[in-house]
């Protein structure tokens, strides 16, 4: 092939890749652009770093992309909620510690400590909606998170898909068995079954939490033995355990008494 041949294939491959790029920028804004406010530079460390593994053409694998973003995205999304709402909940500890040290004083103070808190549980209730958009965008503007973000995407594409869990757990054995020991009778006698159900939603979000961290840290779950094993397995020893501990816990105090 003539020099001027090669000059020209390379030109026209660099103009189809650049094609194919707008092509995906268009779809993305259309699809999750009121949700995800991304740079070009962004989107283009997402579309290299998926374009290894999209075997036919963007073209035609562009719904599975844009759901493996959709995805990551609803991690993240959790994420932010779970760490929102642990800043809530510190936030009225300490409320309630002031509100208690008002107390001491006199019930005069107590209502206006009461009154003056009042505007701000109301403020930051209006604030939620547009403070937990705003972390989303501090997460994705951070190079660090930015690049888990990234992770997540292309792991996500090449693995199963996370509800995958819940077709495979009710068939785990270990599950089985704690099932039977949370809501067995000796258990919902001694701790209730709202305790139950609340160890029980627990680990099927632990569940979920978990596979998201493994996509992130660029684990790709390609198969039902690979969420079994690193999903799974790994989650129900954990929550065995913290149920023993539990038990063992309660089980001294009895004695003790």
């Amino acid at each position: 092939m003539r020099m001027k041949d090669k000059l020209l294939a390379n030109v026209k491959a660099v103009k189809s890749e650049d094609n194919a790029f707008e092509a995906f920028k268009k779809r993305f804004f259309t699809v999750m652009g009121d949700q995800l406010a991304m740079t070009d530079e962004q989107l283009r460390q997402i579309y290299d770093g998926m374009s290894p593994y999209i075997e036919t053409s963007i073209y035609a694998e562009m719904e599975d992309v844009l759901a493996a973003i959709r995805n990551a995205y609803h991690a993240l999304v959790n994420w932010v909620a779970e760490e929102t709402a642990k800043a809530s909940e510190k936030h009225r500890d300490q409320s309630d510690k002031h509100a208690n040290v008002g107390t001491l004083g006199s019930h005069k103070s107590f209502s206006k400590h009461k009154q003056s808190n009042h505007p701000d549980e109301e403020e930051q209730q209006s604030k939620g909606e547009s403070s937990k958009q705003d972390t989303i965008q501090r997460y994705m503007n951070d190079e660090k998170s930015f690049n888990w973000f990234v992770t997540h995407v292309v792991t996500n594409y090449q693995s199963l898909p996370k509800q995958r869990i819940d077709v495979l757990v009710f068939r785990h054995e270990g599950y089985q068995h704690l099932e039977l020991t949370l809501f067995g009778e000796s258990f919902i006698q001694q701790y209730g079954f709202r305790t139950a159900y609340h160890f029980h939603n627990e680990l099927m979000k632990a569940f979920h939490t978990t596979f998201d961290d493994l996509l992130a840290k660029g684990t790709v779950l390609t198969s039902d033995q690979a969420i079994q094993e690193k999903v799974l397995a790994s989650v129900l020893k954990r929550f065995e355990a913290k149920i023993a501990v539990k038990v063992g816990d309660d089980d001294e105090q009895a004695e003790s008494l």
